[in-house]
């Protein structure tokens, strides 16, 4: 839930008025925010109108929906919501229909190979989901961990021997774990370890680049690698 939270902050919208503007209790979006649930689909859609989004935008919060929705974390009953039936806006379905079949392609471990292709879900007016797509990205709730080692005066993490695959914002897989795992070997926070590379990582990586009088892009590629590394 940390890219909800970080719409949330920069949005500059309370729980009492996402509460008012989605009809999901202001209880259920501290549970939510705080990671303990993932709401519905419905509720997603409403959240990113609040906060926004629209097009690629919205169809890139629902595709990490999608893939947390699928994970151990267990969506909240229907009873919490407030009324129990969310009908999704008439001006957002043209943008559901219109992503139906966008997919989010995961890169996974130290090669460039791709990644099971994930389909976003797209809720029906009726509230029957269409059939799930045949391969998921697992997403480990709790983030994961890292197993630092040092060879030959050069740090690792345990998920990626990398020091060359070009890394950025809206990246996802292993070589970004491993840069995750290193800005905190660095002491930056790149917030939760989990794979995806978004805002809160990529300022991260703009304090050690800066830090180390180089380029602050907040791009991974050979140059920062060796700062990592280091």
């Amino acid at each position: 839930m940390d890219r909800l939270r970080e719409l949330k902050d920069q949005a500059d919208i309370s729980t009492v008025a996402l509460a008012r503007k989605t009809a999901y209790s202001r209880s259920s979006w501290a549970r939510c925010l705080n990671g303990q649930v993932v709401p519905p689909g419905s509720v997603i859609a409403r959240f990113g109108e609040v906060a926004g989004l629209s097009g690629d935008d919205l169809a890139r919060l629902l595709a990490l929906w999608e893939l947390a929705e699928h994970a151990e974390a267990e969506p909240l009953p229907p009873q919490e919501l407030e009324p129990a039936t969310v009908v999704l806006p008439r001006r957002l379905t043209g943008v559901w229909r219109q992503h139906r079949w966008a997919r989010i392609v995961a890169v996974a471990g130290t090669a460039a190979a791709t990644a099971a292709v994930v389909g976003v879900v797209v809720w029906q007016t009726t509230g029957s989901p269409p059939s799930p797509p045949a391969a998921r990205v697992a997403v480990a709730p709790a983030g994961y961990s890292c197993d630092y080692t040092s060879r030959d005066s050069m740090w690792y993490a345990g998920h990626s021997t990398t020091s060359t695959h070009l890394v950025v914002l809206n990246s996802g897989g292993q070589d970004v774990v491993e840069v995750q795992c290193l800005l905190k070997h660095h002491g930056m926070d790149p917030g939760r370890i989990d794979g995806l590379f978004g805002e809160h990582t990529e300022q991260a990586v703009k304090h050690l680049q800066s830090a180390a009088n180089a380029a602050a892009d907040g791009k991974v590629g050979p140059q920062t690698w060796a700062l990592l590394r280091t």
